[in-house]
């Protein structure tokens, strides 16, 4: 699957988002079960990675998404 460049930071700014929402979630006294949250950041954590490796293939294009890689 090929993900148009112009897309690229919206994903990534939406898997940033996802981290802070389940951060706080996790952290919040309403939840029971810390662990799938906790799984589940970790799986956006290897989305990002895995995106960071593929985009690091266009070293202009990590240039321009860099920024989107900092929390």
């Amino acid at each position: 699957m090929q993900v148009n460049d112009d897309w690229l930071a919206t994903i990534l700014c939406a898997l940033n988002d996802a981290v802070k929402y389940n951060d706080s979630l996790r952290k919040s006294e309403t939840v029971t079960d810390i662990e799938d949250i906790e799984e589940w950041l970790l799986q956006i954590f290897e989305c990002k990675e895995y995106l960071k490796e593929e985009i690091s293939k266009s070293p202009e294009l990590l240039r321009q998404l860099e920024k989107h890689f900092k929390i």
